[in-house]
């Protein structure tokens, strides 16, 4: 456990060297602020709608940026995952993996996020359900300066709304903290540290009695994105999840790749396909999707 810790510390420490490598700025640094702070005195400073649309697909680590005031986004898709550990095939499906923000303010967002789920093991075991609802409060920390990255906050919860085969029949509770530097011009460099109880009924670490069984899981990823063109971007990503406190523990390391096409500025199409780099992943994965703002 504690190599993986050592090299998720000299990613991050790597990210920050490479930012002061790259800005070539020696001046002076403004001191970071605490944006939704500013937003609780009704201070409103920027229009969405001037920056393209950013989703919470399909990478793993999530955006930092909120959709911003009075401004709805929906966004959808479609997940496969397959996994062969030589003792029986395992297929499973996700969809409609539907998720709604709506701005409260500039850097205040809430979300709710509902998904179903198929998997299917060798024909014989067989089990499908939706997850719990899932909500949360996103707050926009701090804006880019020197080494201060840009930065959110996600707070998040679930409700017992889930079928038997995924429900924990219990509210559980998680946090993610995201950031992200701009190393260059088109080139980002994020990640994103999180933890959640009981998997945040995610059916990949649900166990066989998810009522019963009560276990945290933390996660940690590193990702690098690149503009193509004026519309279309492209990703490069690792992400590790570790559970704490189920009977069989899980870490998992995952590297996927994903594009996203702008049809508009507030319509956006996105492609993923990733690999699992150990025994406790899927061996692959592949989705489809996309967001609309309004």
């Amino acid at each position: 456990m504690y190599r993986y810790a050592l090299i998720v510390g000299c990613l991050f420490l790597t990210a920050l060297f490479t930012r002061a490598a790259l800005s070539g700025d020696s001046g002076p640094c403004d001191e970071p602020r605490i944006k939704f702070l500013d937003d609780l005195v009704g201070v409103h400073r920027r229009d969405p709608f001037e920056e393209r649309i950013e989703t919470e697909r399909h990478d793993f680590t999530q955006s930092t940026k909120t959709v911003g005031y009075h401004v709805a986004q929906i966004e959808a898709g479609y997940s496969y995952f397959y996994n062969d550990n030589a003792q029986e095939i395992e297929r499973s499906h996700t969809s409609p993996e539907l998720m709604l923000r709506v701005g409260l303010s500039d850097d205040i967002e809430f979300r709710i996020r509902w998904d179903y789920a198929w998997r299917f093991v060798d024909e014989a075991d067989n089990r499908d359900g939706a997850e719990d609802l899932r909500w949360g409060i996103k707050l926009g920390i701090t804006d880019q300066e020197c080494l201060v990255p840009e930065s959110a906050l996600e707070i998040r919860f679930t409700v017992p709304t889930g079928g038997t085969a995924w429900s924990t029949d219990r509210v559980e509770f998680g946090l993610d903290y995201i950031y992200q530097w701009e190393v260059a011009t088109g080139w980002d460099l994020y990640g994103s540290t999180g933890f959640g109880t009981g998997a945040l009924d995610d059916f990949g670490f649900v166990p066989e009695d998810p009522t019963t069984d009560r276990f945290l899981v933390w996660s940690q990823s590193l990702a690098l994105g690149v503009e193509l063109t004026e519309r279309a971007t492209m990703y490069a990503e690792w992400y590790g999840i570790f559970s704490r406190g189920l009977d069989e523990e899980k870490l998992t390391h995952t590297f996927n790749m994903g594009i996203d096409y702008y049809v508009t500025d507030d319509f956006v199409v996105d492609f993923r396909a990733g690999v699992g780099l150990n025994d406790d992943t899927d061996d692959l994965f592949t989705g489809i999707g996309g967001g609309y703002r309004f």
